[in-house]
């Protein structure tokens, strides 16, 4: 298995070096860095894990990025309710293990916003770190320091290819959609059950063929829909 902290428009410096040299405490040696505002003080503050800085991978755009990962990971220290379906259904990081499979993006996002809403509706699952209801919200860098922690033993976890990627999940959730408007499914409700069928099937770490099934019974619900309606 493969973990990869991605690191989310950070304009810190210092916060991106020391999530460098904590993912390297841990024998985390990959980096995705996302228009973050590196200079020599990330540097500075990555200490020894300067090597893991200076192979990162930086990205321009973080969907074509994702596209090849098989669970992606948000992070929120906002809790969700009835009317923030995107940051429902919270993990806590001990959890993480039980549903981390093949080639793992944990998103760490903005010092001041956080991850946006478009960021968090590609996340398959969302994970938040306890902390005091007086003063919830923690440094980028330390809830990274917390969360890697939970992730470090599956770096010796052998990795399965046959695992569905955020490529495959995609393409199977185009085709729902297709079909719930097939359907006359209300249009408005169409984005929560994408966000919904987006998670279930990551939490699940399902396999290439079961997504293909999916996508072949979508596809043959559309066409039989289409030929129907020649009738």
């Amino acid at each position: 298995m493969e973990v990869w902290p991605v690191l989310v428009e950070l304009k810190i410096p210092e916060n991106v070096g020391f999530i460098a040299r904590v993912a390297k405490n841990y024998g985390i040696k990959r980096l995705c860095l996302y228009k973050c505002r590196v200079t020599e003080e990330s540097y500075h503050t990555a200490a020894n894990a300067k090597d893991v800085l200076e192979n990162a991978v930086v990205v321009e755009d973080l969907q074509e990025f994702l596209q090849r990962m098989n669970l992606i990971v948000g992070t929120t220290g906002i809790p969700g309710g009835d009317y923030k379906y995107l940051r429902k259904e919270l993990l806590a990081p001990e959890d993480l293990p039980s549903v981390a499979k093949g080639r793992v993006a944990v998103l760490f996002g903005r010092e001041d916003y956080g991850l946006y809403n478009e960021e968090l509706e590609m996340c398959h699952v969302l994970v938040r770190v306890p902390t005091s209801e007086e003063y919830p919200v923690m440094n980028v860098s330390h809830a990274a320091a917390v969360i890697l922690y939970f992730l470090r033993e599956i770096e010796r976890v052998q990795e399965d290819d046959e695992i569905a990627t955020f490529r495959d999940i995609e393409v199977t959730l185009s085709n729902l959609v297709e079909m719930l408007r097939m359907v006359q499914y209300p249009e408005h409700r169409i984005k929560r059950t994408v966000v919904i069928f987006r998670r279930i099937l990551g939490r699940a770490g399902v396999k290439k063929y079961e997504v293909h099934s999916l996508n072949a019974i979508f596809r043959k619900t559309v066409s039989y829909i289409k030929r129907m309606n020649r009738i």
